[in-house]
């Protein structure tokens, strides 16, 4: 991993603190992640264009998806790569990545709302619990935090098979422009472009 900036400080490494390029690549997912993002298709009338667009073979998976389930990999980049021949505007794609968001992982999240309410409770504490809710959902890759300001993070994801997507990376900017919302009425997301490859991607989060 390159050496960070004099002002950086990593509050949570990837895991055993390996390098981006050395962690292991994702196998499985639960199946929660993918139900929430197929609702938000139907939702807007996108359902029917996305099985058209799914591989035969993961058809009957995804038709007859039971939620909470382990589910290889292979689903979700199928999922994602159908996603991108719907060809969505990237305002719909962030939108849809908010609710998956909300959906997937707001048993979690609610926690870390609750904890914001509480005197001395800043968004790190919240931003921070990200990695944990991202192994309560995929099996490989990772997520680490870093704190850039006062009120500047980066996150980076690495060993994800799904990250070659535009929507995935996009849907995901959604994701995490959502947790932000819980805790700051002014806060942004961006990718970060040097970080993003066909199996890690990166964003920096600020806010006022």
């Amino acid at each position: 991993m390159a050496a960070l900036a004099r002002a950086e400080e990593v509050l949570v490494p990837f895991t055993g603190g390996m390098p981006r390029d050395r962690v292991p690549v994702t196998t499985k997912f639960r199946s929660t992640w993918l139900s929430s993002s197929l609702k938000a298709l139907r939702e807007r009338n996108h359902f029917e264009r996305y099985l058209s667009c799914l591989p035969p073979e993961h058809r009957d998976t995804v038709s007859g998806l039971v939620v909470g389930q382990w589910l290889p990999v292979e689903v979700a980049v199928a999922h994602y790569d159908a996603c991108d021949r719907l060809e969505l505007s990237e305002e719909e794609m962030v939108a849809i990545g908010a609710e998956v968001g909300k959906r997937a992982q707001g048993a979690v999240l609610s926690v870390g709302v609750n904890l914001a309410k509480g005197a001395g409770v800043t968004p790190w504490t919240i931003i921070t619990r990200y990695p944990a809710i991202w192994d309560r959902t995929w099996v490989g890759g990772g997520v680490s935090i870093i704190k850039s300001g006062p009120k500047d993070a980066r996150l980076e994801v690495a060993g994800w098979r799904c990250a070659h997507s535009k929507y995935c990376r996009v849907a995901f900017r959604g994701v995490l422009q959502g947790l932000a919302a819980l805790f700051s009425t002014n806060a942004f997301v961006k990718d970060a472009p040097r970080l993003c490859t066909k199996l890690t991607l990166g964003y920096v989060m600020q806010w006022a």
